[in-house]
């Protein structure tokens, strides 16, 4: 019989509180600059209706297309398009085990929450036609995907922080966009030069395309799919890929799409011509030079000068933002605009190779995501940073924040004592000073100081009889304990300056001049 072996599901981990302690800097020092510009911090379920997060869902029992879905165990009853209960031929209500979904991203649920709201603003006759209300959020938590191949930073479970203007279509909610992700990468950590915010607008792409003869939607998303793969596969990979198909590098058959070769030498031509980032005119120039250029191009190429504009007004130069034409975005229902950041950083990996995080951040307008749900026109942009991409940038690049101060420990000697180590760790805690009792099985002082260093405790206070009956209590500082290490060697001399004996009376004193 198989017995139990405690461990992970591949693609999920454990976070210790170093991790932690870097996510929660990311969330919060991001977090401040997301209130700055005005968005609300707003929370959605990590559980939703498969129906409700789009038709990007697999529409089976099993893990595909990268989700997790299942049905739910409780029945419940199937609802009609004007929300009343769906009943058969004799009037029983239908029930059924709904298919549910692990969210995968938080902009889906957004939209189901908005349209939520619009839905109920409906019922109660208050939703006007062309009238829709701006909604400005912000939000963190864990999301799901089913990632088939698992490279450095990504995780099947894993963190966003997003922020979304839902309501507005105005191109200047766009550019404020770049402008919030590029403060919030310096909130973070990040030295200018260190990140860039690339930008493009898909009607570009999909107006070039429609040009070329692209004979499809389908045909237009596969296209664009393969090109999102530029930065991994090169050039030749694409073309290849537009083609007759290639052989990767594990020896898998990769098929084509078998395009026109007219058709694909304009695409590695497009490609190649913006292969390089340039200044945000410059770009701008080339775009307008573009022969194959149809209307909705221009009405892409229109939004990126309004863009370029309102950056320039407020101060983000190509140092921070650049226009990259070749950019995508995975997700199929990005709409215009895109943005996405990259880490210019390299790190060495454990066979001395260089090389990039690449995306940390990534965004953009999607104006159909509501549409899909109540069938009403509701614009909106957003954007999201990977804060476990972030997290591991940070720890690969050395950038790790100074580990935070633990409680002060209250070391324990005497069990007929536990009454007074409580009152001093109280005492403490009521004037603002972490602290902790210690309670391991183990009494030494010496395991006692070494959990406390573990934790990176600033200070520690011993109390034993003898010090009872005097009324004082000996208090180490640790912090300093560990900088005075490294100049003394002598360990009398050492614990003459880093330990000192006070009156139980002054111990808040003491505690509260030493931190």
């Amino acid at each position: 019989m198989r017995g139990i072996i405690p461990r992970k599901i591949k693609g999920f981990r454990d976070l210790g509180p170093d991790l932690n302690q870097i996510r929660w800097k990311i969330i919060n020092s991001a977090g401040e600059v997301y209130k700055a510009y005005g968005f609300e911090h707003w929370d959605t379920p990590a559980l939703e209706y498969a129906e409700c997060l789009g038709k990007y869902l697999p529409e089976s029992d099993s893990v595909a297309e990268g989700v997790y879905s299942f049905h739910n165990p409780e029945k419940e009853p199937v609802l009609e398009k004007d929300g009343k209960k769906m009943r058969d031929e004799w009037d029983h209500v239908v029930m059924e085990n709904h298919f549910l979904t692990m969210r995968y991203d938080l902009t889906a649920p957004l939209a189901r929450t908005y349209a939520e709201q619009l839905w109920m603003r409906h019922l109660r006759g208050q939703l006007q036609a062309g009238k829709t209300p701006l909604f400005r959020r912000y939000q963190f938590g864990p999301v799901f995907r089913f990632e088939a191949k698992l490279d450095p930073g990504r995780f099947r479970e894993f963190w966003q922080l997003d922020f979304d203007s839902v309501g507005t279509a105005d191109t200047a909610v766009d550019a404020e966009a770049c402008m919030i992700l590029s403060d919030a990468m310096e909130a973070v950590g990040l030295n200018r030069g260190n990140y860039i915010v690339r930008v493009n607008n898909r009607k570009v792409l999909r107006g070039f395309l429609e040009q070329l003869g692209a004979k499809s939607e389908e045909q237009e998303q596969a296209i664009l799919r393969i090109i999102d793969k530029v930065d991994k596969i090169d050039l030749k990979g694409v073309e290849e890929e537009l083609g007759k198909g290639r052989t990767d590098q594990s020896g898998a058959e990769i098929p084509g799409l078998g395009l026109e070769p007219a058709m694909i030498n304009s695409i590695i031509g497009f490609l190649e011509k913006f292969s390089t980032a340039g200044k945000r005119q410059e770009v701008l120039a080339h775009l307008e030079q573009t022969k194959e250029m149809g209307t909705l191009a221009h009405e892409g190429l229109a939004e990126l000068q309004i863009i370029h504009r309102m950056l320039t007004d407020a101060g983000y130069d190509e140092e921070r933002v650049v226009f990259s034409p070749n950019l995508v975005r995975g997700m199929a229902y990005y709409t215009g605009p895109v943005f996405e950041v990259e880490s210019t950083q390299t790190y060495k990996d454990e066979k001395g190779r260089e090389r990039q995080v690449g995306s940390i951040c990534g965004g953009g307008r999607y104006d159909d995501l509501v549409k899909n749900l109540l069938g009403l026109e509701v614009p909106a942009t957003g954007a999201s940073i990977g804060v476990d991409r972030l997290t591991e940038l940070l720890m690969l690049t050395g950038q790790i924040p100074e580990q935070q101060s633990g409680p002060v420990l209250v070391v324990v000697f005497d069990d007929h004592l536990m009454g007074e180590y409580q009152k001093i760790a109280k005492e403490l805690r009521d004037t603002g000073v972490p602290a902790e009792v210690y309670y391991g099985s183990q009494r030494g002082l010496k395991k006692q100081l070494s959990y406390a260093d573990k934790k990176n405790c600033p200070a520690a206070i011993l109390l034993g009889e003898d010090e009872m009956q005097k009324g004082v209590v000996t208090v180490r500082d640790l912090k300093l304990g560990k900088k005075m290490s490294e100049q003394i060697t002598d360990k009398a001399e050492w614990k003459k300056k880093v330990q000192s004996e006070v009156p139980r009376g002054d111990l808040l004193e003491k505690i509260a001049a030493m931190l």
